[in-house]
């Protein structure tokens, strides 16, 4: 399979990257602003380079994982959430869609509200801020522009190896590594999706020409987010002391948090044959 890799410089593109070739792809990924060999230059604001790419490399799949997922800037920002989370991965849907590719968007449990998680596929969206109706807009635009052929992949708590060190196996390694204190919500239940695991989910919808909406999660949608930082620290032996647990409002984010947005991932498992494992912190230091 011929698949291109749209982002592929961050947490979930690279690691597809390396796990695709790995298993024999021939794989092509780009980056937008960040220089990384071996990465093509593409900026999806530009329709005709895009295009361009498109049709030159012929691709079988199409996985976007160009996004903006700062849910606080996105806050502040509505009109950049919306041109990058819908408008260009749908422009990019339609112009895979004319080359016959199958094309990947992915989405968030942030589509939900977090009243009565987890959810399902079958449950209805509600989304409480604004990356989360850009990405419930991005998933409708993107099933239009491919009459409904994409796969539309929600997930959660991402995480794995990154050399930008962002997500939150990270944030809790370099915070009590420094002796600084921390504060994480203590009222935030959901699954974390180690980066492999859900790569190897994808590769294998893609293989079984799986289309429409999926949750691609780690197996445990009752995670409470304290637990999963006690149990980073002792992975790392590092002092949990210094964690100070709190309800998510006393973060005063600009953005509402959805508290109890766990994705039940019963579909994707019958589907690909493959359960994610619980807890993955393999080249993670």
């Amino acid at each position: 399979m011929k698949l291109l890799i749209i982002g592929a410089s961050g947490l979930i593109g690279s690691t597809l990257l390396r796990t695709a070739r790995e298993l024999g792809y021939q794989v092509l990924g780009t980056r937008n602003k960040q220089e990384i060999e071996g990465l093509v230059p593409l900026d999806l604001s530009n329709t005709e380079d895009c295009r361009r790419l498109i049709g030159e490399f012929r691709p079988d799949a199409v996985v976007c994982c160009a996004a903006w997922p700062w849910v606080d800037g996105c806050e502040n920002d509505p009109e950049r959430a919306l041109r990058e989370n819908c408008t260009q991965p749908a422009r990019l849907a339609q112009l895979s869609a004319e080359v016959g590719a199958a094309y990947v968007y992915i989405s968030t449990s942030y589509v939900f509200d977090g009243e009565k998680g987890p959810y399902s596929e079958e449950d209805i969206p509600n989304p409480i801020n604004v990356y989360g109706r850009s990405k419930l807009s991005g998933e409708q635009a993107v099933l239009d522009a491919t009459g409904g052929r994409a796969i539309i992949a929600r997930t959660m708590g991402v995480y794995g190896a990154e050399v930008q060190r962002k997500n939150f196996v990270y944030q809790v390694i370099d915070t009590l590594s420094q002796g600084r204190r921390m504060k994480v919500p203590a009222d935030q239940y959901g699954n974390a999706t180690h980066t492999g695991d859900f790569s190897a989910m994808i590769l294998a919808l893609l293989e079984k020409k799986a289309s429409g909406i999926w949750n691609v999660a780690g197996p445990d949608p009752f995670l409470n987010r304290k637990d999963f930082a006690l149990k980073i620290a002792r992975e790392y032996e590092l002092d949990a002391s210094l964690f100070d647990f709190i309800k998510t409002v006393e973060l005063g984010q600009p953005a509402q948090r959805p508290l109890q947005g766990g994705l039940l991932t019963e579909k994707v498992e019958a589907c690909t044959g493959i359960r994610c494992e619980k807890w993955n912190f393999l080249g993670l230091s």
